[in-house]
């Protein structure tokens, strides 16, 4: 609405003042008239007001909805979306004329017989949307009611709506409970496509495996449930990568009774490049840092060979990411379990994750990279100048006891590469020099720690710290952690500083 803005101009009141000087009955008309006027003034004042740049009038919105009983927005017209980097969610619904607010739940359904509310349960929202904290892959219900308007007469909604949903990728196939998968993909390999594709597994079901799985160069996740894990035994065989983005999820693997040879590998890259893979300006199959190679909520026990091999061939990584697993051998081998020969992996993270063995020797390195640096890659899509190599909140036992924790020949040495290890629990494991290792004896790359352990045979093994390359952070602790192995890759963790800490895997810090 837009106000004409017009000049007021007050009579002069100075004659009428003087006439009544003397006449109280006139000094009374002269208040009232001065009241009045003052009145008026300030109405003016604020039509003035309207009429400034800036100003805004505020406007109560009254609905004419009234003496009904509501209903709660449709299901369908719920919309959920979550941040760029996953770690928040905003949930929007359509108005309900009439209504007097909305009555809000947001539940985690992952285990759909115990939903966990995520922010406050029964909120009263005056408004059309809320924001709750959000995790990757998990299964989620939004509970939304009406509620009534006293003012307007007007009924809360007789039920609230409930919609589920999720943030995971869509399925492309569920695999019966009970299937070996190398037969599963002999007969139905997986296409090539330009998206990536989901092979679920059935919540606590048992599968086999004993021959390869040619994934070629379509990105694939292979999903488990994440309450109910499933369960695959590998006698034989490989997940075998031509380049793309692979990741294994929820998923416990079983090698016991492995009998593969011992180039076989986890994740396999192939001998035999693919023709249709293009190579980058360094010669280079190049898998980006959007498609990462991960495994994550795994359980791998037993493992004889490789966990990663590139086959010393020219493959080169983006991002590879171990997060929430635990990964324990059986015994060691004279080879790496991360082996990279003649590749290059660019952005390397290990987290909340632990790696143990069963024997307390050694093998050639926990990590290899053979050749060149992150530089020599040069993708065409993608700029490749530096390296990381990052382990937080990770525990290691009996892991290379008499070996190496990590050695290259000019991986993560550069200046501008990062080498991250905090809040880390590292015992009898990487032959009492597990940072020096992990920084390659070199100060260029920049270094940042942070309140690891270190225990060795019963001691603090004090090379850890003194020696050039080692952890210089100052917050070190130099008290056992009190990690027993329970097995069957389960660990308690009793030390008070770590655990006060909040150190190491967090699944062994006792239960609160």
């Amino acid at each position: 609405m837009k106000h004409s803005c017009n000049t007021f101009t007050q009579g002069d009141e100075k004659g009428i003042a003087g006439q009544a000087r003397n006449d109280s009955s006139l000094r009374m008309k002269q208040n009232q008239l001065k009241k009045g006027s003052m009145l008026l003034f300030t109405l003016v004042v604020l039509f003035f007001s309207s009429c400034v740049e800036g100003y805004k009038d505020e406007i109560t919105w009254t609905s004419n909805v009234k003496n009904v009983t509501l209903e709660s927005p449709e299901a369908d017209k719920i919309t959920i979306k979550f941040s760029a980097d996953g770690s928040e969610q905003t949930i929007e619904w359509p108005l309900v004329p009439g209504a007097g607010g909305y009555l809000l739940s947001v539940y985690n359904m992952d285990d759909p017989n115990t939903p966990l509310p995520i922010g406050e349960e029964n909120q009263i929202v005056d408004g059309i949307s809320v924001k709750r904290q959000a995790t990757e892959d998990t299964r989620y219900k939004v509970v939304i009611k009406a509620l009534g308007n006293p003012k307007n007469n007007n009924k809360e909604a007789e039920s609230a709506t409930e919609k589920l949903y999720d943030n995971m990728l869509a399925v492309t196939a569920i695999i019966p409970n009970g299937t070996n998968l190398s037969n599963y993909f002999a007969s139905n390999p997986i296409p090539a496509s330009n998206t990536e594709l989901c092979y679920e597994l059935v919540a606590g079901g048992n599968y086999t495996m004993n021959g390869n799985i040619p994934i070629g160069l379509t990105s694939v996740t292979f999903r488990g449930d994440k309450t109910d894990h499933s369960k695959l035994v590998i006698t034989d065989g490989s997940f075998v990568n031509d380049g793309a983005g692979f990741k294994l999820k929820f998923i416990d693997m079983d090698y016991a009774n492995f009998t593969g040879t011992a180039t076989n590998a986890v994740i396999y890259m192939n001998p035999t490049l693919n023709p249709e893979a293009p190579l980058s300006e360094g010669g280079f199959v190049v898998v980006p840092t959007t498609s990462p190679v991960a495994i994550q909520s795994c359980k791998i026990t037993g493992l004889k060979y490789y966990l990663f091999y590139d086959n010393g061939k020219k493959y080169a990584i983006g991002t590879f990411l171990i997060k929430d697993c635990i990964i324990g051998r059986s015994v060691n081998q004279n080879a790496a379990e991360i082996r990279f020969g003649a590749g290059m992996v660019k952005d390397m993270t290990l987290t909340t994750s632990t790696f143990y063995s069963e024997q307390a020797d050694g093998s050639n390195r926990f990590c290899q990279i053979s050749a060149g640096h992150v530089g020599n890659v040069k993708p065409a899509t993608e700029t490749w100048a530096n390296g990381s190599l990052t382990i937080t909140n990770s525990t290691f036992y009996q892991v290379d006891k008499t070996s190496q924790s990590f050695n290259s020949n000019g991986a993560m040495r550069q200046a501008g590469d990062r080498i991250t290890i905090q809040n880390s629990i590292f015992v009898n494991s990487f032959n009492q020099e597990a940072i020096r290792r992990f920084r390659s004896s070199n100060t260029v790359p920049v270094f940042t720690g942070g309140y690891n352990s270190y225990w060795f045979d019963g001691a603090f093994p004090t090379n850890e710290v003194t020696h050039a390359q080692g952890d210089n952070s100052g917050t070190h602790f130099e008290i056992d952690p009190q990690l027993t192995y329970l097995g069957n890759g389960e660990f308690k963790l009793s030390g008070a500083a770590q655990v006060a800490a909040l150190t190491g895997d967090p699944r062994w810090l006792p239960a609160k």
